[in-house]
């Protein structure tokens, strides 16, 4: 039987390592959170040190857990959070400043500007994160005087960092969300890469998404294991649910909500306020290669308000926020829009907004709001990219069995949960099973938890959409 092989899965919030056995069992786990920074009320921040240590720290615990050494893994996968932007030193391996995270919004003069010029820019990609790191920050601007300047996103600094500085290397899936890469020709777009002032020496190379692409360095762990995968995490649970065919549409309820849509193998436009991403680049042991793509939707705040719920302290823990739903009156309309709104509207300077209270509303009545609102934009993602039939759900959020049926509700699809509501990870473990330079057998996917239903019949449902539409066009996106 093939050896196990190990996942290292970053989020926004947090970080995992998860070690899968050749069947696709999970031998061992352990969970680290992630500090995130406001220091001004347009800026999300976090410390690429962070990420390394508490990388370090739960791969080290998954190990631990599982009772197995460094030497005995087939191979490593990379997951992580898209779009944040890190900035390093290569000659001293050392960050040059905070890393800029995906919700960071400092950018927004600026694509506000590129938008008056007819470009689809917003600030959710990487690009203008780039662009404002080598102009304005000093530690930066010292970087490229000297030559030594490194630009990533997350899944470039662990892998660089991995290999003891050997890879400096990231995937179409990474690469497509930065708004520098050129999906149809498969590498940086060089025109963009003029348009915010930027070097292809300070970038990574993009290979394939199962690319072994080195070993760990000896210190690490007492053994080498190569380093096999590497994936944006919205990628990653779409590997990991086998969406291989046209039209096959998974959402991943984290922090923010994206739902991707597979496009087959080729790259073609996105409806407004959507985006068409590399969905993976596969490398088969001939050296021939399979692209898959998808569009893409987001809600930028999905599990991030109710992890700001919790913060102001309307709900405790979060395994209660079902009963409280489930107990609140409907009434309480909510747009999650606490960094914006995003697909299709794309709107960065909406804002969060609670109506219909009243004297009589309480806790439940708001984590109900609450829940609705993120179901209603998910709703609004399943319409603008034509998601159909059904609907495969993963990501923290998704233990949410009354969210759920309210997105079954809402969109008229069957909604199919992961078995394991964190697919990331194994989505990495299984890029990993494929590369040409790990032997073993592919991890198999695992079955699908029992399907739910929609319960609202179609005048109910055309009836709530319309009301959620007027609602958002009154109070969100103005006349």
């Amino acid at each position: 039987m093939s050896a196990p092989i190990m996942s290292l899965d970053l989020g926004t919030t947090g970080v995992r390592a998860v070690i899968f056995a050749a069947d696709g069992r999970v031998l061992g786990h352990a969970y680290q959170r992630l500090a995130l920074a406001f220091p001004a009320p347009d800026r999300v921040e976090q410390d690429a040190i962070d990420f390394r240590d508490r990388s370090l720290e739960v791969m080290q615990a998954a190990l631990a857990d599982t009772g197995c050494g460094a030497a005995d893994l087939r191979a490593i996968g990379v997951v992580t959070q898209r779009s944040s932007v890190v900035a390093w030193d290569s000659g001293t391996g050392q960050p040059l400043a905070p890393v800029i995270g995906w919700q960071d919004r400092r950018t927004l003069a600026r694509v506000e500007e590129l938008r008056a010029m007819g470009l689809p820019v917003n600030t959710l990609a990487s690009c203008t994160k780039f662009e404002w790191l080598t102009r304005e920050h000093a530690g930066v601007r010292s970087a490229i005087a000297r030559g030594r300047l490194r630009l990533g996103t997350p899944d470039v600094w662990l892998t660089h960092w991995l290999t003891g500085g050997d890879a400096f290397v990231t995937d179409p899936s990474s690469a497509g969300a930065t708004g520098l890469f050129d999906a149809g020709s498969g590498s940086w777009f060089d025109a963009a890469m003029e348009l915010f002032g930027q070097e292809r020496a300070w970038h990574p190379q993009v290979v394939a998404s199962n690319e072994t692409v080195g070993l760990t360095y000896r210190s690490l762990f007492g053994a080498r294991i190569p380093v096999a995968a590497r994936a944006g995490d919205q990628q990653a649970a779409c590997f990991a649910q086998g969406l291989n065919t046209v039209g096959d549409a998974k959402i991943t309820l984290g922090t923010s909500a994206m739902l991707d849509r597979s496009t087959g193998s080729v790259a073609t436009d996105a409806p407004p306020g959507a985006y068409d991403l590399p969905l993976w680049r596969l490398l088969a042991a001939d050296g021939s290669v399979d692209n898959a793509f998808c569009h893409e939707g987001t809600v930028i705040t999905a599990g991030a308000a109710v992890e700001w719920l919790q913060r102001i302290g309307v709900l405790g823990d979060a395994a209660d926020m079902d009963a409280m739903a489930a107990a609140g009156q409907p009434g309480v309309v909510f747009v999650p829009a606490l960094a914006g709104l995003g697909t299709p509207h794309m709107a960065d300077q909406v804002r969060g907004s609670f109506s219909g209270l009243g004297l009589e509303t309480g806790r439940n009545e708001l984590v109900r709001g609450v829940l609705d609102g993120i179901a209603q934009r998910c709703a609004d993602l399943a319409e603008t990219l034509d998601v159909t039939g059904n609907l495969h759900v993963d990501g923290g959020l998704a233990r949410s069995t009354w969210l759920l049926q309210r997105l079954a509700d809402l969109t008229g699809c069957v909604v199919l949960p992961a078995r394991e509501v964190e697919s990331t990870a194994r989505g990495g473990a299984a890029l990993a099973a494929t590369s040409p330079g790990v032997a073993g057998d592919p991890l198999p996917a695992p079955e699908p938890a029992a399907e739910i239903e929609p319960a609202l019949d179609d005048d109910a449902r055309s009836d709530a959409r319309s009301a959620w539409r007027d609602h958002l066009q009154r109070w969100a996106l103005g006349p």
